[in-house]
């Protein structure tokens, strides 16, 4: 990439080419070890508390401290039976939710004021249109407030 581009469509042109170029194939390969990451991230922070190295590691699972490593430098992909073997070794449990986008998070919750100028989202609670629900008779002394 030449770093003496001045005109703002060939600066355009030339970042497409280097963070736009990839293929479908490569894309869903990052995405794969991205995902192993966070698994090894959890792994790693839990071998930290247990006072567990690499090598300690590979030994309890039943492999080689340099596969151990390959995973961890993203040689090579963890798969579905290691990551069994290092939860029972570890006891962890990994848990695998569906990311949702900020929309559909939000869309049982609305703000309620809390009186005190800070607004608070509760949990919506949808109405029982086939409950009838009446409303509790004011005596002579009592005003009407509002929520």
């Amino acid at each position: 990439m030449n770093t003496k581009l001045s005109d703002t469509n060939d600066i355009k042109t030339a970042f497409d080419q280097v963070f736009n170029g990839f293929t479908e194939e490569e894309i869903i390969e990052s995405d794969a070890r991205l995902i192993m990451f966070r698994f090894l991230s959890i792994v790693e922070e839990k071998c930290e508390a247990l006072g567990i190295n690499r090598k300690q590691l590979a030994e309890k699972v039943g492999t080689s401290a340099s596969y151990i490593t390959q995973l961890y430098r993203g040689d090579k992909l963890v798969n579905m039976l290691l990551l069994a073997k290092l939860q029972k070794v570890l006891n962890l449990e990994f848990d695998i939710i569906e990311k949702k986008t900020y929309e559909e998070l939000i869309t049982d919750y609305h703000p309620v004021s809390d009186g005190k100028g800070w607004w608070i989202f509760h949990t919506f609670q949808k109405p029982e249109y086939d409950t009838i629900v009446l409303l509790p008779e004011l005596d002579e002394n009592q005003t009407a407030q509002a929520v």
